[in-house]
């Protein structure tokens, strides 16, 4: 008998439930400190996240004189665990953060974007806020979800400067004013923008189309996309796994990862053109995207390019400026979870596919490697540093994954200390 999507889904409800509205993975100590002091300096600054037409429109303002940073930390890494350095494009550079856990708390970073004061905006994965931080690696928490959901995972600017954020009760939304008033009282509480009309929804991602107005979220749970038009904040379901043309959008079916749900779509991102759908598929460790037809609706599902060694695919970055399509790796296998071998275990990679390979029909790309780092740890999201810093540079984000007491109650890697951080790689100036 063939399980379906739709079958995985019903039976696995009650821990989608529970990863959905609002059980934490770890509690996080009350932190009565709004300033996170950063442990490394930088020289070079943050990337504007930036899909064509989705974030393409924003054009940051110079960036805020900030103080200096205390003297860097050395980077932590399981025991054990051998880094491998060989990259033609990219060479080791100090992190801007280094998540000190007397300060922060435990906070687990899932995906990231550039405001329009330009700092780098993060969600702490497994907690309900947002956290920010300018050049000189000075950050605080600046939001906070109090009415409970969850994961807080997906955040996106718009071309207006409104913060998007989402989790497993819906779409939330700080507005620009609120983001640029030095006086706020911080953290701010975000208001409900679109709350789910199904249940359970894990989001992970959201972008926002700014020719259009439409936002995308994926629910990597049931390997769905939603659309949003956030001038009526009405919603529906855009493209979704139960439709046999839309089936890659679900994760590994036979999947025994740490959830204990199978991985879907995570990042979406729209072409300049709203043309394309671009999108990182964890489990099945594929580029992907699907054509958006004339009057708006799905059309056809292309697989660009698959990576190699199960390598999962977690936060991705369209940079339309070079064409260039990143994916972010926190784990190898992650779907056999410790259960099958091979096991999971840290990825520490970054893929890169150049889409001036791709024809039409979706031929022609492959899929490369351009950095493996196991001190990088379980990397989860990637962006340029177009806009802010360096254009050649990427900004990471560690989210500490493996460190994680996941809702199974699995630590993939008990041993290794705890290394959440806002990671960096100089580039070589050799991209074409």
């Amino acid at each position: 008998m063939k399980i379906t999507p739709a079958a995985i889904t019903t039976m696995l409800y009650p821990l989608m439930v529970l990863v959905a509205q609002g059980e934490e993975l770890n509690s996080t100590p009350s932190i009565n400190l709004r300033r996170l002091k950063d442990s490394k300096s930088l020289k070079s600054a943050k990337a504007s996240k930036s899909p064509k037409g989705a974030k393409a429109s924003k054009s940051p303002k110079g960036a805020k004189a900030s103080k200096s940073p205390k003297a860097a930390k050395a980077s932590k890494s399981a025991k054990g665990a051998k880094a491998t350095k060989a990259s033609k494009w990219y060479k080791e550079a100090p992190a801007l953060l280094e998540i000190d856990l007397d300060v922060f708390g435990e906070v687990h970073p899932a995906k990231m974007d550039i405001g329009p004061d330009s700092k780098l905006y993060f969600t702490g994965g497994t907690d309900s806020r947002a956290y920010r931080g300018d050049i000189e690696g000075n950050f605080e928490m600046f939001a906070e979800i109090t009415s409970g959901a969850g994961f807080t995972l997906g955040c996106q600017f718009d071309g207006a400067g409104n913060y998007y954020m989402v989790n497993g009760a819906g779409v939330y939304m700080i507005p620009e004013a609120s983001i640029m008033d030095s006086d706020a009282t911080l953290p701010i509480e975000p208001e409900m923008f679109y709350p789910w009309t199904t249940s359970p929804a894990i989001p992970m991602s959201i972008d926002i189309d700014n020719n259009t107005g439409l936002a995308y979220v994926t629910d990597m749970g049931k390997g769905e996309i939603w659309r949003i038009d956030t001038a009526t904040r009405e919603g529906a379901i855009w493209a979704s796994s139960s439709q046999p043309e839309y089936e890659l959008l679900f994760g590994e079916p036979e999947s025994t990862n740490f959830l204990g749900v199978p991985f879907g779509a995570v990042e979406v991102m729209v072409d300049g053109g709203s043309d394309w759908l671009y999108f990182s598929a964890h489990e099945r460790n594929y580029f992907g995207r699907i054509k958006i037809m004339e009057n708006g609706d799905a059309g056809s599902l292309q697989v660009l390019a698959t990576v190699k060694n199960r390598a999962a695919l977690n936060g991705a970055f369209l940079d339309v400026r070079n064409n260039k399509f990143y994916g972010a790796t926190p784990f190898l296998n992650f779907h056999n979870g410790v259960a099958r071998e091979p096991k999971a275990t840290r990825g520490g990679e970054i893929w890169m596919l150049d889409l001036d390979d791709v024809d039409e029909d979706g031929n022609g790309g492959e899929a490369v490697r351009v950095w493996k780092d196991l001190d990088y740890g379980t990397l989860t999201d990637v962006i340029t540093g177009y806009g802010f810093g360096n254009e050649e540079d990427l900004y990471l984000l560690d989210g500490s994954f493996d460190t994680l007491t996941w809702p199974t109650g699995i630590v993939p890697d008990p041993d290794a200390p705890y290394h959440g951080a806002v990671r960096k790689l100089k580039g070589k100036s050799i991209m074409k």
